[in-house]
């Protein structure tokens, strides 16, 4: 990773603490509004500023300050709410106004839950961050499973394979759904470091029993890792047949040292499934059939020395693996004899997404049509001020410092220094690429242009 500037930040002086202070989870019905835009910048900017943190080794004050103010559950929170809004409302929003001049204001939306999820993600690296979501464990678990259930309709919808269309033969509509995917590739494959963090502190996060329950018996997430490890999502081919790497939400061309090197998204999927296999619930809460067992052997193979090299524990998975291939199921016994627990006395469901789904009960179209306005941006000095904001929010150099070491141009990938003057959103390499690339840019340039002139 390219070496970032210590001494960059996303928040001015004092801003941390009022931001996180101020966090309140929101309501289906304000999305949209001026007060919940103010939010959506507040939240993209604590996110930026964790991610600093957290890959240029400084104090983690972001997380430190999310933590001590109890604020990590408003983040599960936030992701749900918008789980429910791209579920009920944003269809409800698509046909009363089919044909939108402008999807900015949508996109946002859309944008704020990856967002969450970015976030939790950079936090729950601590042992700290899993105890303070102890509460909303349950449900961000549920919710991460629907997520990476998510992106296996996306890779068996051959997401992966599927070429960009220009941008002249798109419609609003359509590059509002090329957007929607692009989102949810990125919220799922962050959520696959959210499950394996959930599975590692499921006692910590003191609701161990039902987590084991939804881990092993609901939702089944030992065979739903080995099916991603299968299909490999973090990878893929581009029209020139060079391979191509997903990191920090963006493809970029693969270099001779990281195809060599074991990917972070693969390793969190290794480590998850280890520790689900060699969890010690797994005999009371797991049984590996036939179906589950083809499923585990198919991916032994990919265990190479090489991968053992840079993650030594995957030692104990593999033999875990070779035991299972040839039928001996001993190390899935309890060790010294310790009992069956039996059937989880009380068990701990989701509520969240229920709470939100009630919000909106038989109430969709109306939330709908009173949103449809804050997305149309009609073009007063107040919504031109809210664009400006938006979008130095969006290309900010803390914005851009997160994606790997700065700007990217968009043609061709490389290191960028040109920004486009009419927009200001989109970065080049030089002229030729700009040139090249402008059939594809000219809408959105045309959008952000009228928001923020």
């Amino acid at each position: 990773m390219v070496e970032k500037d210590p001494q960059l930040t996303a928040l001015e002086a004092g801003e941390l603490d009022v931001f996180v202070e101020t966090m309140e989870a929101s309501r289906l019905e304000v999305i949209g509004s001026q007060a919940w835009i103010d939010w959506h910048i507040r939240l993209q900017k604590l996110n930026q500023q964790a991610v600093l943190e957290a890959t240029t080794l400084q104090e983690e004050q972001t997380k430190e300050a999310l933590i001590s103010c109890g604020k990590l559950p408003i983040l599960v929170h936030e992701a749900i709410c918008i789980q429910v809004w791209r579920l009920k409302i944003y269809p409800q929003i698509l046909k009363l106004d089919p044909s939108p001049t402008n999807t900015f204001g949508i996109y946002m939306v859309l944008y704020h839950e990856a967002v969450a999820v970015g976030l939790l993600e950079t936090v729950l690296f601590h042992e700290d961050g899993a105890q303070c979501i102890n509460e909303v464990a349950v449900d961000l678990l549920e919710y991460a499973v629907e997520q990476l259930t998510a992106l296996l309709a996306l890779l068996n919808m051959d997401y992966l394979n599927k070429i960009e269309p220009a941008a002249m033969t798109e419609s609003a509509i359509e590059e509002l759904e090329r957007q929607k995917k692009g989102l949810q590739f990125d919220i799922s494959m962050r959520c696959i470091t959210i499950v394996r963090y959930l599975a590692e502190h499921m006692e910590i996060a003191g609701v161990g029993a039902s987590m084991a329950t939804n881990l092993f018996k609901i939702s089944d997430v030992p065979s739903l890792l080995a099916h991603l490890i299968e299909l490999q999502p973090w990878k893929r081919a581009n029209d020139k047949g060079d391979m191509e790497l997903f990191n920090y939400g963006l493809w970029n061309k693969a270099s001779d040292e990281e195809i060599a090197q074991l990917h972070r998204t693969e390793a969190q999927l290794w480590l998850c499934l280890r520790q689900l296999l060699l969890e010690p619930r797994l005999a009371h809460y797991y049984v590996i059939d036939d179906c589950r067992r083809s499923a585990f052997c198919k991916i032994q193979s990919k265990i190479t020395e090489e991968m053992l090299d840079q993650i030594p524990p995957l030692g104990e998975l593999k033999n875990f693996l070779c035991r299972l291939s040839v039928g001996d199921y001993s190390p899935m016994q309890q060790p010294n004899g310790a009992k069956n627990p039996g059937c989880t006395l009380i068990q701990v469901v989701p509520q969240i997404k229920e709470a939100y789904m009630k919000q909106v009960h038989r109430r969709t179209k109306t939330v709908a049509k009173a949103q449809l306005g804050c997305f149309q941006m009609d073009g007063s000095d107040e919504s031109r001020e809210m664009a400006k904001k938006l979008l130095e929010s969006y290309t900010s150099d803390a914005a851009l410092a997160m994606d790997g070491g700065g700007a990217k141009c968009a043609k061709c990938g490389d290191k960028a220094s040109k920004k486009c003057a009419r927009c200001k959103q989109e970065w080049y390499c030089g002229r030729e690429c700009q040139v090249q690339q402008w059939p594809k840019h000219k809408d959105i340039c045309d959008q952000f242009a009228n928001l923020i002139v």
